[in-house]
């Protein structure tokens, strides 16, 4: 491994600097962490200095490269300091003492470094961490790899602490990094990779910068995969064994609440486990200790064997869809709790279901059987249901199996029923009709009518909706009903209506049915709809990697200077999830602005938060219910319980475009929308 953290006497001096190398060094040359091999003496693992030229740069490079290449090793290498990017391009220059910005023969080209570095025969892979300004145009070039004499034969991994066009400040990315490998990552398995999760865990914890990554794996020999330190974690929350920690947890309990002073062996073996099993099953332990206690620790055996059954079954299985993504999907789908997941993820859920889920009175399985179930419905594969129902009809829950996937597929299709109401005729204040269309029909274009105010204000909305309600209820069959229902509306109503609170009839629109708000602005038949839709696409399909909340928080700075702010809306700086942490008092003017180009706007619903950071902890803690969980919020908030709340997640308001609501979008874009009394 090789960190090079170099000053530059033509930039201002980096006070953190050399403490953030040498954390750094420390936590990778940590035997239990990173476990890279410290080097002393002229070609030190760190160099820290304030006199470095270009050459030296090159030369522990070389070095650390051909170690790399005798040990067959993966090569670590950080780069720390100053860098720049010349005004045409955004290749990045590492800059050292003698640097200057108008001067790319004073700095090194880290692309190219970083070519010639991977391209090395005998190298295992090269992770490498830029942590300058501008780093993100240290990404080299995939063609010079791919040409290069290996054939591209090689693997590269990328963390960058700043976009190309971005300063990097107070060595953030370093000391985030260092912290995660300290503390450790959850959800990352045994070693941490610069992947998705890293890269999601960093951004949590540097604002300002926009922390980016690069990978490129074309080694098809490759031992194992590039990671780059052990998981904290993961190495204090696994127990070895054919059992996770959830369920070793669980059994160490119930065995000394059973017989005080007794103590489980380690690992937990299957073997182990079966033979614990015979042995409270035998007259004699049975009559020993507390009795309830006993029947406990024979129910968690036989729950555990199973757990250690059906783990290795899904993996196989599902082999070809398995994915984080899918197994907390799963968790949700099934009922688990967000903290059923664990390090281990698919494991933890199993040992979850089987050992704190179950109710009395119920099979003891029907938990994880739902789990599997839900597993099995998410896969989309019938070739996967008809496997995992042969393990229920062997473990005699086929009932609870066929009724959880069933249930799912009848969810599944109920969800995809939604009622759309477009106010999009509000020009200036409340409209005096509303458009609707019903979605999920079944039918090519979905059944569509107007339906009038009456008078252009809050009731004569309230009084359209409720039609437009009635109208899509006379469409359905038995048992269909109406649930879901997407308000779409402009940036003035959004900014002062709460669409859910919409009186129909006797009851609030949002009591019985879970509404999710819409700019209507997407739906505009207009040419500039579809290049904003479709940036809206690539966008969200990006924000699928990140496991954590992809939120970008601005604050009333950012706001404060709305030119600053437009030109990085145009760059893409925010074309994910933009959450303000406060509420703003021109809150309208600012939907419009950034309602363009985010398709997901978060904001507190009122004035008196009582702490901003309060707001991203909720929506991180929330993520991944979001926004399915919003309707059910908004009701417990209407309870008079809710006196006295400081802040939860009824308070947060947002404009919500997901893939479904942009694929509703995409015949306007295409003009082939037609209502009763036009033609588009």
């Amino acid at each position: 491994m090789l960190v090079i953290a170099a000053q530059c006497a033509s930039m201002p001096t980096l006070s953190r600097l050399e403490e953030a190398a040498r954390d750094l060094h420390a936590v990778l040359t940590d035997a239990s962490l990173g476990e890279c091999v410290t080097r002393t003496g002229e070609y030190s693992s760190l160099v820290v200095s304030d006199s470095l030229e270009p050459e030296d740069v090159h030369r522990a490079v070389r070095e650390a490269v051909r170690r790399a290449r005798e040990d067959k090793a993966v090569l670590v290498l950080a780069l720390l300091g100053h860098g720049f990017t010349t005004p045409q391009q955004t290749d990045l220059y590492f800059m050292v003492a003698g640097s200057s910005t108008g001067s790319p023969l004073s700095a090194v080209d880290v692309g190219q470094l970083l070519a010639v570095a991977v391209d090395e025969s005998g190298v295992e892979g090269v992770i490498a961490l830029i942590d300058t300004c501008y780093s993100a145009g240290g990404m080299p070039d995939a063609g010079r790899i791919a040409g290069g004499v290996r054939s591209g034969q090689t693997r590269l991994s990328v963390l960058t602490a700043a976009a190309a066009d971005q300063p990097a400040r107070g060595m953030r990315l370093t000391r985030a990094l260092v912290a995660i490998l300290r503390e450790g990552l959850t959800g990352a398995g045994a070693k941490v990779r610069v992947d998705a999760l890293l890269t999601s865990g960093l951004r949590e914890r540097i604002a300002g910068q926009v922390v980016g990554r690069f990978e490129y794996d074309n080694d098809p020999f490759a031992q194992e995969d590039l990671w780059l330190a052990r998981n904290v974690c993961f190495a204090t929350g696994t127990t070895g064994g054919v059992i996770g920690k959830v369920g070793r947890q669980a059994l160490e309990q119930a065995v000394t609440m059973w017989q005080a002073g007794k103590s489980l062996p380690t690992p937990l073996t299957r073997s182990v486990l079966e033979d614990l099993y015979a042995f409270v099953r035998q007259p004699e332990a049975a009559g020993t200790g507390d009795r309830n206690w006993h029947d406990r620790v024979t129910q968690l055996v036989a729950a555990l064997l199973v757990c250690a059954r059906i783990v290795p079954l899904l993996d196989n299985t599902l082999a070809s869809v398995m994915s984080t993504d899918l197994l907390r999907e799963a968790r949700r789908l099934s009922g688990l709790p967000p903290e059923a997941e664990g390090s281990e993820l698919l494991r933890d859920l199993v040992e979850y279901a089987a050992v704190r889920a179950p109710r009395g009175g119920e099979h003891p399985l029907k938990a994880p059987t739902r789990f599997v179930g839900a597993l099995a419905h998410l896969s989309g594969s019938g070739t996967v249901v008809e496997e995992l129902r042969k393990w229920a009809v062997d473990h005699g829950v086929i009932a609870e199996f066929n009724d959880a996937v069933t249930g799912f597929e009848r969810k599944r299709r109920q969800d995809g029923l939604r009622l759309v109401v477009s106010l999009a005729g509000a020009l200036t204040d409340w409209p005096e009709e509303v458009d609707a269309w019903l979605v999920g029909t079944g039918e090519r274009l979905p059944p569509y009518e107007r339906f009038p105010c009456g008078t252009a204000d809050r009731t004569g909305t309230g009084r359209a909706i409720g039609a437009a309600l009635t109208w899509a209820r006379s469409l359905l069959t038995a048992p269909q009903r109406l649930e879901n229902v997407d308000v779409a509306a402009p940036a003035h109503l959004l900014a002062s209506w709460r669409p859910e609170e919409t009186p129909i009839d006797r009851r609030w629109l949002g009591v019985h049915h879970d509404v999710v708000v819409r700019w209507s602005g997407r739906m505009d038949p207009d040419e500039e709809n579809s290049e904003m839709n479709d940036a809206a696409r690539k966008a969200l399909s990006r924000m699928t990697d990140c496991s954590a909340a992809p939120v970008e928080w601005i604050d009333s700075s950012v706001l404060g200077d709305r030119q600053t702010l437009e030109q990085e809306l145009m760059t893409g700086r925010y074309d994910t999830v933009v959450g303000l942490d406060h509420h703003p008092d021109d809150l309208q003017d600012t939907l419009e602005q950034l309602l363009p180009y985010a398709p997901i706007i978060l904001w507190p619903g009122h004035n008196d938060t009582p702490d901003r950071n309060w707001l991203r902890l909720l929506v991180r803690r929330h993520w991944r219910g979001l926004p399915r969980d919003l309707a059910p919020a908004y009701r417990e908030r209407w309870a008079k319980e809710h006196a006295g709340c400081v802040m939860c997640l009824g308070d947060v308001r947002a404009v919500w475009h997901d893939e479904a609501w942009l694929e509703f979008c995409r015949p306007f874009e295409q003009r082939v929308v037609t209502g009763p009394e036009e033609e588009l």
